[in-house]
């Protein structure tokens, strides 16, 4: 018995452990290679949901923060999501994933398609590194150490081959993806993702050349001679993506060609309507097993489930970017008067903005938002202690429950952040978040074209004729030749990708940073109740200063455009850093 027990035990110590997986046995299975694949699609940089209170609208004029230890007035290259630090050891991955893909047991069709998405994948890590620092070291195969340490401090390339890498990579992944996956599968890359990131890095490579300066021989900085032929690589994958007829405009609840429907819904639902026509790429999320806390940030001061809330406050330059429904100019109208509701300020808006920002009385999750900074009495008597009821109507307090308050954790500009909100249900559960984050959709690839038709001095009617198509279904009056200007396109483009981590690369490449925030303040409107006889009106102030941004102006400094790399040069002095840092 004893030798029969002593055999038993030596079998079992000759097993492998079930818990453990050997990297040989990674490549023998299809689902374990598709698994590396996950964690890597897991790593691509996407700013709106990666889990805390700072998003990359706070680095714009979209929003302010409202928390008082996280004021972003200046020294935006520094700041946490214009860094990338642990890039490289994602192109590790990627690059040993390549190296070992051929040798594995799946078919040669599949190894071609999971070949072409990691170039995919590899690509976009470094979009994500050029358009942050500029030029960064090119490195495609793994790198081993031999007791050389030195033989892996690699140099920087130029901005311009790192662009050049992206589109070669690119092309091959665009060429090697199916055009569309299973309903299982439906999250991964196909053919027009890779062509939707071709035309958004090579326009980002234009504008640099267009706007930007060489400088340390080539590190940062395209020649200006350079820019049409990125302009037209841009422009011939978003004609790919348009000639393909597989993405659309999401129109379910409006048609704008008869007017029925609902344009500010159908807006605000291309976010919650999950898989719907538009969205070319996305990073999914799921309740309970992968979530993140956009809700638990963004929600209104008296929404908010636990802590937090309330960051996105949105600025009034941002509001008065919006246009009216008639196409003219959306500045607000608001000095001296007196306004039976809300509403009427903003009741010729571009409903976009409704299906974004929420202001005073918006209806939210099972009542309005309560948006209001005080109580005007008959006398004039101003009353505005947070907490504290009006002594004329004890059952209203002097402070709207969603502030503005110059105090705590309130929104501080008199408007909240609405998009990508589900406001269909109840209030989300602290960090259980599980809105797709749409990375690419079709408007994008419009407003793309017709930047690049615009810019290039191309096809103005292309450019009109895209421009068009989105105003048309956001529900507002189409351009004229006449009035399609590059201050229209750029502003449709601020209007239509609002807070979808757009702006502060478009500020970077458009080399507008310095001239939006030259010790600039940011501003609110703040509500005020006008109480008489029994009853309520609006008033608006306009709100400079404290507590906004605490007061303090903001400051983009040239070295702005590119992000400080100390944190690389730690550990390879042959990185040269951008000028400035």
């Amino acid at each position: 018995m004893l030798l029969a027990f002593m055999g038993c035990v030596d079998d079992v110590l000759d097993r492998k452990p079930l818990n453990l997986v050997s990297d040989a046995d990674v490549w023998q299975s299809t689902q374990l290679v598709d698994l590396y694949l996950v964690a890597l699609y897991d790593n691509i940089p996407t700013g709106m949901v990666r889990g805390g209170a700072t998003f990359e609208f706070h680095y714009t004029d979209e929003a302010s923060h409202p928390y008082a230890g996280s004021i972003f007035v200046s020294d935006y290259g520094i700041q946490a999501l214009a860094l990338n630090t642990t890039m490289y050891s994602w192109i590790r991955k990627a690059n040993y994933f390549l190296e070992m893909i051929p040798t594995s047991a799946l078919t040669a069709e599949e190894i071609a398609t999971r070949t072409a998405e990691c170039r995919f994948i590899r690509a976009y890590y470094y979009f994500d590194l050029v358009k942050k620092y500029g030029g960064m070291p090119i490195i495609t195969e793994v790198q081993s150490f031999d007791s050389d340490i030195e033989a892996l401090k690699v140099s920087r390339n130029t901005e311009k081959e790192v662009y050049d890498y992206i589109l070669a990579e690119l092309d091959a992944a665009a060429a090697g993806l199916p055009e569309g996956w299973d309903a299982t599968n439906s999250n991964r890359a196909t053919k027009w993702s890779a062509l939707a990131l071709k035309s958004r890095s090579m326009l980002y490579a234009a504008s640099i050349a267009k706007y930007g300066a060489v400088q340390l021989n080539g590190l940062i900085g395209i020649p200006a001679d350079q820019a049409q032929q990125y302009y037209q690589h841009s422009l011939s994958a978003s004609k790919a993506i348009i000639d393909g007829k597989k993405y659309s405009l999401y129109a379910k609840s409006y048609d704008h060609e008869s007017g029925s429907g609902d344009p500010a819904a159908n807006y605000e639902s291309i976010f919650t309507d999950e898989n719907n026509v538009e969205v070319i790429f996305q990073k999914a999320y799921s309740d309970p097993n992968k979530t993140h806390l956009y809700d638990t940030y963004v929600l209104p001061h008296s929404f908010k489930p636990a802590c937090c809330g309330s960051v996105g406050s949105v600025t009034l330059e941002m509001v008065e970017s919006y246009e009216n429904i008639d196409g003219t100019p959306g500045k607000l109208d608001y000095e001296n008067k007196v306004f039976e509701t809300p509403d009427a300020l903003f009741e010729k808006k571009d409903p976009r903005f409704k299906a974004t920002v929420s202001r005073s009385e918006s209806p939210f999750i099972g009542r309005n938002i309560q948006i209001y900074r005080g109580i005007v009495g008959p006398n004039g008597t101003v009353y505005d202690a947070p907490g504290a009821d009006f002594p004329l109507d004890p059952s209203r307090k002097q402070v709207g429950l969603d502030g503005p308050a110059p105090l705590g954790d309130v929104g501080k500009t008199g408007f909240y952040l609405r998009k990508y909100i589900n406001t269909k249900g109840g209030i989300v559960p602290d960090g259980r978040s599980a809105q797709n984050y749409v990375d690419f959709r079709y408007a994008e690839i419009l407003l793309n074209l017709a930047e690049a038709n615009f810019e290039a001095n191309l096809d103005k009617a292309a450019a009109l004729n895209a421009i068009n198509q989105i105003r048309s279904r956001a529900g507002i009056a189409k351009l004229t030749t006449a009035q399609l200007t590059l201050e229209k396109v750029r502003n449709e483009r601020k209007i239509e990708l609002a807070f979808e981590d757009k702006r502060f690369w478009d500020m970077r490449r458009w080399r507008i940073g310095t001239s939006l925030f030259r010790n600039t303040q940011m501003h609110g409107l703040w509500p005020y109740l006008q109480y008489k006889d029994g009853n309520y009106k609006y008033t608006f102030r306009k709100q400079s200063g404290a507590p906004i941004d605490n007061g303090y102006t903001r400051l983009f400094q040239e070295r702005d455009y590119y992000s400080d790399l100390s944190a690389y040069i730690r550990s390879n002095a042959n990185i040269r850093n951008n000028p400035g840092w």
